[in-house]
């Protein structure tokens, strides 16, 4: 409601200030969103398969972009050369000349080169190069790797609930800096509902279709691994839900990184994907230097960003590599313990320790916030193993 689609704030010695500010009229991710339509996909929901889309494209330089002129950066000011009518109708002319791929190229190519430039600019004039990302664009995991890359950028940090839904704790932090000066805060995105294992079996009890039995963390972690080495998919269900859209361990579906066949299984079960939408992995934090091209400049907890994978690597982790050697990469530390016990057991049993990781929901419902949730789509997609609050399900009827 204030008509505005951006703006640059610094935070010194506890002060905040902002600079300037980007009108709703400049909007890249109005831009963004229209494009989404016009390829025939939904608005603030597939935004991401327009991204995976572009790939496919041939690839081209930005100057033979016929979107090139359609914004401007100018120091750290972006402009829309049209109206947000204008611009639309453009685009569905444009969109009639030529492959849907290639259309979604040309907007991420130019999203990416805005988004660096306007960045960059920002970095240079206030001195600051430690930056801290939120806003719907800052979903987009190949634009932020392009920032990433930087070189003026030292550290960086994209807030994991980046797009609207992290207004109402953005509003709350801002109103906290205001009454009390309070500007620092040690986050953990796991604040959702919690569960016990008293109330995971009173909500098993009476489904005879489920066998289930109680264990402890670690014996958990290392039966999920043997699972997944031997080639399985399997809900992992664990602790407080997840804040933001990601799921990062306790809301989760794990597969092997190397099994293009489970990819597919659990995509016609589970998923139900477009084809060239890529999955994601969670890895060691400590693997990210040997797997991955990694930069230093802080590990990504909460898969916000892509990153490239080494060469020798693309055919083994096919399962969660996109057709660019790219993978939207969650690095685990000690922020997740019994995750991070799973990703040390895969590693013993399998050589590396990643897995494939996805929400644990069916194709277009809310992820599984209850035991009741769970239960319920493990039931519907006739899902074999699931670990939960410290105890082990299989269903009888699974595949």
């Amino acid at each position: 409601g204030d008509g505005l689609s951006g703006s640059v704030s610094t935070l010194h010695n506890g002060r905040l200030e902002r600079h300037m500010t980007v009108s709703a009229r400049d909007s890249l991710g109005i831009f963004y969103e229209q494009v989404t339509n016009i390829v025939g996909m939904r608005e603030l929901e597939d935004e991401g398969k327009v991204m995976a889309m572009a790939d496919y494209s041939y690839p081209f330089d930005f100057e033979d972009n016929m979107f090139k002129d359609f914004f401007t950066v100018s120091g750290t000011r972006i402009t829309a050369r049209y109206s947000t009518v204008k611009q639309f109708g453009l685009l569905q002319r444009i969109a009639w000349q030529m492959p849907r791929e290639q259309f979604a190229y040309m907007a991420q190519q130019l999203v990416e080169n805005m988004v660096t430039k306007f960045t960059s600019n920002a970095i240079d004039r206030y001195g600051r190069n430690e930056v801290t990302f939120a806003g719907g664009t800052f979903a987009n995991i190949k634009a932020n790797m392009k920032v990433r890359g930087l070189e003026n950028l030292r550290r960086w940090h994209v807030f994991p609930h980046m797009g609207d839904g992290g207004i109402a704790l953005g509003a709350a932090l801002y109103t906290n800096y205001l009454l009390n000066g309070t500007s620092s805060y040690k986050f953990t995105p796991y604040t959702g509902a919690s569960y016990t294992a008293e109330q995971t079996v009173e909500a098993l009890k009476g489904d005879r279709s489920l066998i289930h039995e109680v264990s402890d963390e670690i014996e958990n972690a290392k039966h999920a691994a043997e699972l997944i080495a031997k080639g399985n998919y399997l809900f992992w269900f664990q602790g407080a839900m997840e804040y933001g859209p990601r799921a990062l361990g306790h809301r989760s579906i794990l597969a092997p990184s190397d099994s293009e066949k489970v990819k597919e299984k659990l995509n016609i079960y589970v998923k139900k994907r477009e084809w060239f939408q890529p999955f994601a992995p969670s890895l060691l934090e400590e693997e990210a230097e040997r797997m991955l091209h990694y930069d230093h400049k802080g590990y990504d907890k909460f898969m916000t960003s892509a990153y490239y994978l080494k060469d020798e690597l693309h055919e083994r982790e096919r399962s969660v590599v996109h057709i660019d050697g790219s993978a939207r990469t969650h690095m685990v530390g000690d922020e997740n313990r019994g995750y991070q016990e799973l990703l040390r057991q895969v590693r013993h049993a399998c050589g590396y320790g990643i897995v494939l990781n996805t929400s644990f929901n069916i194709h277009g419902m809310p992820i599984a916030m209850a035991p009741e949730d769970a239960i319920a789509t493990m039931k519907a997609t006739k899902t074999k193993y699931m670990f939960i609050n410290g105890v082990f399900v299989t269903n009888r009827s699974g595949v």
